[in-house]
């Protein structure tokens, strides 16, 4: 199916706490804070900021005054890194299934569907982690 704006809680939990790590300037920052300030499960976000450390978007310090920062500076990291970290490369098709099956003349979507990929990639590939901040 088609890639319309598919960004799942994981990748939005990447985002978001991709900026709240910035916010600290090089503090570690540990999942728990994170998962309480975002409200959310600090076991699925720990495997999130796994993908991202593994990635190397963010390192990690195990211990008590252990946590996550980032691995550069804020503004060399683009939403696309973090986006890709998580979800893989980012592949979009004008299609919404996948596929030229239409009878039609004209997609029933018109060009409603690459103009909402472009600009979502647009976004991510020119905007930094900085840029939120």
């Amino acid at each position: 199916m088609s890639n319309i704006l598919r960004i799942t809680e994981a990748s939005s939990l990447a985002l978001h706490s991709s900026v709240i790590i910035a916010r600290e300037k090089g503090r570690m920052v540990s999942a728990k804070e994170i998962s309480k300030e975002l409200n959310v499960s600090c076991d699925h976000l720990s495997k999130v900021l796994q993908r991202l450390a593994k990635s190397g978007v963010v390192k990690s310090l195990r211990g008590p005054d252990g946590g996550f920062s980032l691995s550069k500076n804020p503004s060399e990291i683009k939403l696309m890194e973090i986006y890709e970290s998580i979800e893989g490369r980012f592949n979009y098709q004008n299609c919404l299934l996948g596929k030229n099956v239409c009878m039609a003349s004209k997609c029933v979507l018109g060009n409603l569907s690459e103009k909402i990929n472009k600009e979502v990639s647009d976004y991510f590939l020119n905007t930094t982690v900085a840029d939120l901040l």
